[in-house]
């Protein structure tokens, strides 16, 4: 939680100290100041003509973290961002709780874009930083990362809601790109933005695509190019590589032979291995995390072709070069159809199928 005597030191929270005391304005869970109290902060800040900057950060893919590990492991993960989010803004600014897996910051130390740029930088990349982190809840860890957007008062918008509707925009920016980043908005560059036309293709479309590779006239590995050009387009994908029944590692698009790697059958336990980072990875096998930073990878999802039918091999799928990844629902649902998909034709042509 805040320390009272700094709150006090602005005139919006002394007020609200003196009605409601120093509990009401947190929020339990994280500790930093609650949702309405923070909203209302930002409009005394506007109608005080007070400069600064404004942040909402927005949990990547928390309904994994939720559904995989359990709510006890999601409330730890807000409950350590509250905490490393309030340390790290420290005296320079107040973190709040927006509402779920969102906060809110507020920057009061400088509105200059160059300084802007280095607190992102630093909340990213530094070592006290909150993002980009291995954490550690009830003895399960996962890779915390969050998308955000900011924009200025007065430089940007000299209203509340045009404000937060340039965060929006900002926001919905950096979720389009692949999330795990931050957006300053500048006029500029992101004025004519408009959110729905930043959404992804629908599954639907994607499907489609992939359906339509697998039904032209080819052989495996051409179907699979075609393939690999639809999950390029809708998912932002970098890379497709089969890893076949003798372990032999294929990039789907050019057919070039990448190496041997039978670890893979360890890794791959359930069917599916989703890597946010190599670390992991370097737990099963060296030599493949090695082949995939090579190829200027920093992440990856590895699935099995059909988990009834180990010899028809693995995918291996990997975002945009140097991005670290949180993989979402949709993406791994994809990559099954396409599995499936490819099971078929695996089997048709006779490859990889043992005697």
């Amino acid at each position: 939680m805040y320390d009272v005597n700094y709150l006090s030191t602005y005139p919006f929270f002394e007020k609200q100290l003196e009605t409601f005391g120093g509990v009401a304005l947190h929020d339990a869970l994280t500790g930093v100041i609650a949702r309405p109290f923070m909203l209302d902060f930002v409009r005394s800040l506007i109608d005080e003509g007070t400069p600064f900057t404004l942040a909402m950060l927005d949990l990547d893919n928390f309904k994994d973290i939720n559904d995989n590990y359990g709510h006890k492991a999601g409330d730890g993960v807000l409950s350590y961002l509250g905490e490393k989010m309030r340390a790290f803004f420290g005296t320079d600014g107040i973190v709040g709780r927006f509402g779920g897996d969102e906060f809110l910051a507020v920057y009061l130390k400088s509105n200059a874009y160059d300084d802007i740029h280095d607190l992102f930088d630093r909340l990213y990349s530094s070592a006290n930083g909150a993002l980009r982190k291995d954490v550690t809840v009830n003895d399960v860890t996962v890779f915390v990362t969050a998308t955000v957007g900011s924009a200025s008062f007065p430089e940007n918008a000299r209203d509340y809601d045009t404000l937060f509707s340039l965060i929006d925009k900002a926001l919905y920016r950096g979720k389009s790109k692949g999330r795990n980043c931050y957006i300053i908005y500048v006029e500029s560059k992101h004025a004519h933005l408009e959110i729905p036309k930043m959404s992804k293709r629908s599954l639907y479309d994607t499907f489609l695509q992939l359906s339509a590779a697998f039904d032209e006239e080819g052989t495996v590995h051409e179907k699979m190019s075609w393939a690999f050009l639809a999950i390029q387009e809708n998912l932002r994908m970098h890379r497709l590589l089969w890893i076949d029944g003798n372990s032999v590692m294929t990039d789907a698009q050019t057919g070039k032979t990448l190496g041997t790697y039978p670890e893979v059958a360890d890794m791959v336990r359930n069917g599916v291995y989703a890597a946010t980072n190599f670390s992991d990875m370097y737990n099963y096998s060296h030599d493949l995390g090695d082949a995939l930073k090579r190829l200027g990878m920093e992440s990856a999802l590895i699935m099995q072709v059909d988990r009834h039918r180990p010899e028809l091999g693995y995918v291996v799928v990997c975002p945009e070069v140097h991005t670290m990844h949180l993989w979402q629902d949709e993406e791994i649902a994809a990559i099954y159809v396409m599995c499936r998909m490819l099971a078929g034709e695996l089997v048709k042509e006779g490859i990889g199928i043992r005697e």
